[in-house]
């Protein structure tokens, strides 16, 4: 559990940071056939490419590189989904979106099976050159009142030398 929980932090501390059925444009992903499967989530994020170039200028007062890191992002997405109970459809669910991030050259980044506790946790990303492009992460966990699968999609310019600053300036403690 403790391995999980220092997963969602470092999930979510790429989340601030910042060919298929699935995938768009380079580095988004389109999550809309998932409603199918699960319903309507319990949690939808839409932060577009004006909001983020928003938040980031609030951000340029504090810290102007993160400022300049949030600015460049053209959208986050987020999707929690209750599972009902139906964990086996959710972790198909992954394993076919990873199947086909993969057939688009997404770079698989962390790949999680626990099948003790029936969690799996994938995180891929798309690249040009030095850049990151998206981020994909996607989280079945069945311990939430039946379970649920998080899909967070991040898309936009992701420079890797910079990730650490914005952790820092987080203080996320990943212990």
């Amino acid at each position: 559990m403790k391995k999980f929980k220092l997963f969602l932090a470092l999930s979510f501390t790429t989340l601030l940071l910042c060919t298929s059925t699935y995938a768009n444009a380079q580095g988004e992903i389109d999550f809309a056939d998932l409603s199918t499967h699960y319903g309507e989530p319990k949690v939808e994020i839409n932060l577009s490419a004006g909001l983020m170039k928003l938040i980031g200028s609030f951000a340029n007062s504090e810290d102007p590189e993160i400022g300049d890191i949030l600015s460049k992002l053209e959208s986050i997405k987020v999707r929690v989904y209750n599972l009902n109970g139906e964990v086996s459809k959710a972790s198909s669910t992954i394993d076919q979106v990873s199947s086909e991030l993969k057939a688009d050259n997404w770079e698989t980044l962390v790949t999680v099976n626990n099948n003790e506790e029936n969690q799996k946790v994938r995180v891929f990303s798309k690249s040009t050159s030095n850049v990151i492009d998206g981020v994909v992460v996607m989280v079945v966990s069945p311990e939430k009142d039946g379970g649920e699968a998080v899909f967070i999609n991040i898309v936009g310019e992701i420079d890797p030398e910079k990730i650490g600053k914005v952790a820092q300036t987080l203080n996320v403690d990943i212990d």
